[in-house]
């Protein structure tokens, strides 16, 4: 069973500078590489999902159930929407600060991302999406991990984070799909990837990522494009309720 799309997301719609002109540039730097064959979002629709929120209801009792958990574990649990909203208040006051960039390839990290430097992590292409990665600042100084943590602290509103399948799962990337390509040649990727690492080499961007920068989006694809409902934190939890419980069929894209 597949609910509709529901995510806290940072940087949904409008874009002040630095951030739009930093997006911008990634997305010129794309297409001049990839052509005719770039398909960018627009700069409302660029986003960082923090957690999903996807619920449906568990086919036995009808309760909203994370749709993350339930796939995993089996357990129709209900998705507990005040505890989620309290959690996330609380890991954003005050407000997190993020990194993307600044990572040159010969650069000593204090950690590496999915197994890859964060100079290459950082930017992407992964299928036929174009990704961009950063880290909170704190994880990049120190010990903690505090994205991770948000996430992992979501079991207690019995919220799965989708890349915590295990106990020993870490996952602190706070990533952002810039757009998708159609079919552009290897060797085209391979240059676009370039451009963009070397750009985001020469120094970073810093966010601060607090209540005010996360919104609530629900809608029917996971581009999050055209949103159904944009809400700010703590959403209504009634009208979260009645798009899970009505989701129709799995969106095909």
């Amino acid at each position: 069973m597949t609910g509709r799309f529901i995510s806290a997301v940072a940087l949904y719609g409008p874009k002040a500078d630095p951030v739009r002109d930093f997006l911008i540039n990634v997305q010129a730097l794309i297409r001049e590489r990839v052509g005719d064959s770039f398909r960018p979002y627009s700069l409302e629709q660029i986003h960082a999902t923090l957690i999903a929120l996807n619920g449906v209801p568990d086919p036995e009792s009808g309760t909203i159930v994370n749709e993350y958990l339930l796939e995993h574990t089996g357990a129709g649990l209900g998705m507990d929407l005040p505890r989620a909203m309290s959690l996330l208040a609380a890991h954003l006051t005050p407000a997190l600060q993020v990194r993307i960039g600044g990572h040159s390839p010969d650069q000593a990290v204090p950690f590496t991302s999915r197994g890859q430097h964060l100079y290459e992590r950082a930017f992407s292409v992964q299928g036929n999406a174009f990704v961009l990665v950063g880290w909170p600042v704190m994880a990049l100084t120190g010990p903690g991990r505090p994205l991770d943590k948000l996430r992992r602290d979501m079991n207690a509103a019995n919220v799965l984070h989708r890349y915590h399948r295990s106990d020993a799962d870490v996952d602190d990337d706070f990533y952002l799909v810039v757009g998708h390509h159609t079919g552009a040649p290897a060797a085209a990727l391979a240059q676009a990837a370039r451009a963009v690492r070397g750009r985001l080499a020469t120094g970073p961007i810093d966010l601060d990522i607090g209540i005010r920068e996360v919104k609530i989006v629900a809608a029917d694809t996971h581009t999050l494009a055209p949103p159904l409902f944009v809400g700010d934190i703590p959403a209504d939890e009634a009208i979260l309720r009645g798009l899970m419980a009505s989701a129709g069929p799995p969106a095909v894209y």
